[in-house]
Formats: C-alpha cells, sequence, structure tokens
C-alpha cells in the first residue's frame, strides 16, 4: 500500500476522532443549559398550573358573588314592590273608613232620636269624669 494513503487515512481518521471529541466538547455544556431550561420550564409549567388553578378558582366565586347579588337584588325589589302594595292596600282602607265615618256621621246628623242618646252619653261621660278628677 501507498505510503501517502496511509498517511491520509491515519489523518482523516485523526480528524473525525478530532470532531468527535470537539462534537462532545460543545454538546456536553449544551446538555446542561439545556436540562437546566427545562427545569425552569418545568418550574414555571407548574407556576402556571397553580396560576390556572387560582383563576378558576376567582372566576367561580366571582359567579357566586354575580348570582348572589342577582338573588338579592331581586329579594329587594320584592321587598320594594310588597310595599308599594301594602300603601295602596291602607290607601284603599283609609278611603274605605272614611266613606264609612261619613255615612254614619250623615245617619247620625238625620236621626234626633240619636243625637240626644249622643249627647246624654257625652254629659253622663262628662259628669263622671268630674267627680272622679
Amino acid at each position: 500500500m501507498n505510503s501517502w494513503l496511509l498517511a491520509s487515512v491515519i489523518l482523516l481518521i485523526l480528524a473525525v476522532v478530532i470532531l468527535i471529541v470537539c462534537m462532545i466538547a460543545v454538546i456536553k455544556p449544551i446538555k446542561n443549559t439545556v436540562t437546566v431550561l427545562l427545569s425552569h420550564a418545568d418550574g414555571i409549567q407548574k407556576q402556571m398550573n397553580g396560576i390556572q388553578t387560582q383563576a378558576m378558582l376567582l372566576s367561580a366565586t366571582a359567579e357566586k358573588m354575580k348570582y348572589d347579588i342577582e338573588y338579592k337584588k331581586e329579594t329587594v325589589q320584592g321587598v320594594v314592590q310588597s310595599l308599594k302594595n301594602t300603601g295602596e292596600v291602607l290607601n284603599q282602607i283609609n278611603d274605605s273608613s272614611q266613606a264609612l265615618t261619613s255615612k254614619v256621621m250623615q245617619k247620625a246628623a238625620e236621626d234626633p232620636v240619636r243625637q240626644a242618646q249622643v249627647e246624654q252619653w257625652t254629659n253622663t261621660a262628662m259628669g263622671f269624669l268630674k267627680r272622679n278628677g
């Protein structure tokens, strides 16, 4: 075999070995860096999971508060409506009692016997009060 060919093969083998050693020297720090980046990515993912859980809980709480506020709003509106209805009923009762009182007063004014009875009872009550007072 030719010596030049042998030297070329040895140089080629030596170059391949040096290339492999250089690749290992470069890949090893990159591997460490990638490992550190992956561990940081896992930490960030865990934090994001925690944040996502808290956001879901906050959203659920906000939704509960929304329904609670809506329920209380409806309840207060019901109370206000009931008060309005109560006022209307009281006005009707007042009108009815005034009408009834007017009728009774009118009948009493038209009947002289009743007027005399009212006057007699009034005098009796006043006399009783004067004696005990």
